[in-house]
């Protein structure tokens, strides 16, 4: 009998304590490409490639639980060894795969300075099809900007008795749990649900992630722009309540139905393939020239311990 698979998903689990710890949390959903990996082990927007592999080659190339496929890509070890190959065949069909589509309203754009969500949106997309919307008004328990009021509509005695975010969290982490995250500017939503659930739970927020900006740049390069706007009007998608999370969610979630369908139809049918079509094509350049170049690799890291 073959082993159980790891589950596949988002997922909520106590804050590792190293960043090794954070890269093995993050890499149970699946191998990630260097670049992908180290921004969230460091918690960055950025990296250049080839900063992100030497710190990974630094940071896990010394521990047998970490191994670096033939693609570039990390993933956890199995007695010693990952084949890619066997990667590929455990990748979920995307037809088969739970989609859970976020939208957050804020006071402001810093997660992690002081901004704090006003209002969350969750839909469920699965078989290709929109499933549940989930939609709850949030007590940010600071006041709202005017001009985040003008934007939104969402003003401070709408949310004045609305529960805090610490209070939805239970029914936050049951929609996500073991689904793939999606937003449009999916890091935008990622760091606000992340930062909120670590603050109001302790806990934090890991597992695979899809953002539509990335997949719309792939699958329609003649579309000029990727904003909400600019996408769900070339699908003839109607966004019901711009600015708001139910209304913004549900059309990024119609959206993806419509690119999920392109993409089965251009060959892309796990999410392997989605996530080799999703790789930054500089990552696999930078990989291969430092094969060429044999540059010298930085030292051993001694402490990985998250400040």
């Amino acid at each position: 009998m073959s082993a159980p698979l790891p589950p596949f998903g988002a997922m909520v689990a106590p804050r590792p304590t190293t960043l090794s710890a954070r890269a093995g949390q993050l890499l149970a959903a699946g191998p990630l490409d260097v670049v992908t990996l180290m921004c969230r082990v460091c918690q960055v927007q950025r990296l250049q490639p080839e900063a992100a592999e030497r710190m990974a080659l630094a940071l896990l190339g010394g521990k047998p639980e970490f191994h670096r496929l033939p693609s570039g890509h990390w993933a956890l070890s199995e007695n010693g060894s990952v084949a890619a190959t066997e990667a590929k065949s455990r990748a979920p069909r995307l037809a088969d795969i739970a989609f859970a589509v976020v939208d957050v309203e804020t006071t402001g754009t810093q997660a992690a300075g002081g901004d704090r969500v006003t209002e969350i949106a969750i839909v469920q997309v699965r078989g290709g099809e929109v499933a549940e919307v989930f939609s709850r008004l949030v007590n940010p328990g600071r006041p709202i900007p005017p001009y985040i009021t003008a934007l939104t509509q969402i003003s401070w005695d709408m949310v004045r008795d609305q529960p805090l975010f610490a209070d939805l969290a239970p029914m936050v982490m049951e929609r996500l749990a073991g689904a793939v995250f999606v937003a449009h500017n999916a890091a935008f939503d990622w760091r606000f649900v992340g930062e909120e659930l670590r603050r109001g739970t302790g806990h934090v927020l890991s597992g695979p992630r899809l953002c539509t900006v990335r997949l719309a740049r792939k699958l329609l390069p003649d579309l000029p722009r990727r904003s909400l706007d600019h996408l769900t009007r070339y699908f003839g998608i109607e966004i019901e309540a711009r600015h708001r999370a139910a209304g913004d969610a549900l059309a990024t979630a119609r959206a993806l139905c419509r690119m999920l369908r392109i993409a089965e139809q251009e060959g892309y049918h796990t999410w392997h393939d989605l996530q080799q079509l999703l790789a930054p094509s500089s990552v696999r350049r930078a990989v291969s020239a430092k094969d060429r170049r044999r540059r010298a690799f930085p030292l051993p890291v001694t402490e990985d311990h998250i400040a």
